[in-house]
């Protein structure tokens, strides 16, 4: 089993509240995020805004796994 580090851990907490909040909401077909639940209506600000969170998050979860394949690569 791997062993994860606790920035991993913190990454999956923040991954579940971004899906909680933001991907649950979004659009199969468009891929665009609603202006609230009553309104479809789509602001191309507020997508941005709630893309770069997911992004953001993915930039995290590459770094992490590159730390730990360096990590890996030093203890060999």
């Amino acid at each position: 089993m791997r062993n994860r580090s606790n920035s991993g851990v913190r990454l999956d907490y923040y991954q579940r509240l971004v899906n909680k909040t933001i991907l649950k909401h979004q659009n199969p077909v468009t891929g665009l995020f609603p202006a609230s639940e009553t309104n479809t209506h789509a602001w191309v600000r507020d997508n941005v805004y709630s893309i770069m969170a997911v992004w953001g998050l993915a930039l995290a979860y590459r770094k992490t796994a590159d730390l730990d394949e360096d990590r890996a690569n030093h203890l060999n």
